[in-house]
């Protein structure tokens, strides 16, 4: 066999190889005669599951009173460290100084995560049943709550 021989044979043979592969595809791709009779269409709701989550914080600009003295029902005096993040503190009975709320709940906060009701100053926290609230601390008729 001669060069040009080989080289032809060769040739030929790396044709019918690219030209089998090319007309190879998978089976999405290869038409039949049920995809040409029929469309396929697109599911109609393509969005994804919203799972809920916590509400986005108001933008609304804060009142005169500061965090530090503000006291009286629902009121906030501010943050606490929490087992997944900052808490807010909020007062939501009597009239609980923010200075003490924040004392407590900076004593109280590390002890959250355990989930067991604690002796904090006199003040007894631990979880809330109140839906938004993630613990609570209450003395006499006095209350200040833990927020996510």
């Amino acid at each position: 066999m001669t060069r040009t021989m080989k080289l032809a044979a060769t040739a030929v043979l790396g044709l019918s190889i690219a030209l089998s592969a090319a007309a190879c595809g998978d089976e999405q791709e290869a038409p039949n005669a049920e995809s040409s009779t029929t469309v396929a269409t697109p599911p109609s709701d393509r969005s994804v599951p919203v799972v809920p989550g916590p509400k986005p914080r108001s933008s609304t600009p804060p009142t005169s009173e500061s965090p530090e003295t503000a006291t009286g029902d629902g009121q906030s005096c501010g943050s606490a460290k929490g087992p997944d993040g900052a808490l807010q503190i909020r007062v939501v009975e009597g009239d609980v100084s923010c200075e003490t709320a924040t004392g407590i709940a900076k004593e109280y906060s590390p002890l959250i995560a355990t989930g067991q009701p604690q002796d904090v100053n006199g003040w007894d926290c631990g979880p809330s049943t109140t839906a938004g609230e993630l613990a609570r601390c209450t003395k006499d008729s006095q209350a200040f709550a833990f927020v996510p």
